[in-house]
């Protein structure tokens, strides 16, 4: 929904929800080494969007990350550091 229904105003969000997008299917596929990619642009979504709809979209993902590491694969020798 994020990477649709972004104005395109700020590059964070334009490019940011997209990449997320594409970081989440290669984690989905297995590619735990992802995450710290996909951790860190949700840290530059976070700070760098102009606007809520990209400030925010980062939230959930981050929670799920944090909450159910193993649900994307994540073990404490290849999840971000918190």
């Amino acid at each position: 929904f994020c990477a649709v229904e972004s104005c395109g105003k700020c590059t964070p969000c334009r490019i940011g929800a997209g990449r997320g997008v594409e970081t989440i299917d290669r984690i989905a596929a297995g590619d735990a080494t992802a995450i710290p990619l996909l951790t860190d642009l949700c840290e530059t979504m976070k700070d760098g969007s102009l606007c809520a709809l990209g400030g925010f979209t980062p939230y959930p993902v981050m929670s799920a990350l944090q909450n159910f590491p193993d649900e994307f694969g994540a073990t404490p020798a290849n999840q971000a550091a918190e």
